[in-house]
């Protein structure tokens, strides 16, 4: 009975850990595909919104492009907010 407790726990503690790794790759610096060129308004919602911008993005921000349309983008901040951006505010990394 104690093996069986043990070989469970063990079976926990790698799956925990897995679950963590897989996490911690999906927040690498592989992860960001543009940086933010210069100061700008984001919005949650949806682009060009009859009202304030919920945030402003500070330039040198990396961002992952999520898609694409028209002049706005709809991009993945570090800490996983997804909103829409110009698309002339960000550019491709180098």
């Amino acid at each position: 009975m104690a093996n069986r407790k043990r070989l469970w726990l063990a079976v926990c503690v790698l799956g925990l850990l897995a679950l963590v790794g897989l996490a911690a790759a999906g927040c690498g610096g592989a992860r960001y595909t543009h940086t933010v060129s210069v100061d700008t308004p984001y919005y949650r919602d949806g682009p060009q919104q009859a009202r304030p911008a919920d945030g402003i993005l500070a330039e040198g921000t990396r961002v992952r492009l999520v898609s694409e349309s028209g002049s706005y983008s709809l991009i993945e901040t570090p800490d996983r907010l997804r909103v829409y951006v110009a698309s002339d505010s960000i550019q491709p990394l180098k």
